[in-house]
């Protein structure tokens, strides 16, 4: 299990597939955005480089990935480091955008299953592989793109 596609096939895509049939559970939301967040992990052995540069690099290029680094990092940590250095950064902490109240005990999973589902489909574009539920939408979109294209023609 020390590639990321085999990584994705045994730990990610049953994580997500739990939380896809069980999606008001914040247990199995959170045990999916750790299983999520460790793929850098193996992307990185893989790679020769350390965790913590892919941990950035996906954070920017993925809008869904950084959520789950920060919720995945929240549980662990009672607080992730960008709730707990807000610095004087406006607006409302990335938690309470993602449903948390200020205690911790309520979370309102409606947004964050989108959020997590984009990430399942994030780290399976690193991997070069696809969730079998889960179609790249951008492949789609790009076959119909040529499709239309050659109809033109």
């Amino acid at each position: 299990m020390n590639t990321l596609q085999r990584y994705l096939e045994v730990i990610v895509d049953p994580a997500w597939d739990d939380f896809h049939v069980n999606c008001s559970s914040a247990r199995l939301a959170f045990v999916a955005c750790v299983a999520i967040y460790h793929s850098v992990d193996r992307f990185a052995e893989e790679d020769g480089k350390k965790p913590g540069h892919y941990r950035k690099l996906w954070g920017k290029e993925s809008m869904e990935f950084r959520p789950v680094d920060i919720i995945a990092h929240h549980f662990k940590h009672v607080l992730s480091d960008d709730e707990r250095n807000k610095g004087n950064r406006p607006g409302i902490t990335i938690g309470w955008a993602l449903g948390f109240n200020e205690t911790g005990e309520t979370m309102d999973l409606r947004n964050l299953y989108f959020v997590i589902r984009d990430a399942v489909r994030f780290v399976h574009r690193k991997a070069g592989t696809e969730h079998p539920a889960l179609p790249d939408p951008r492949k789609k979109a790009a076959r119909n793109s040529g499709e239309r294209q050659s109809k033109a023609r």
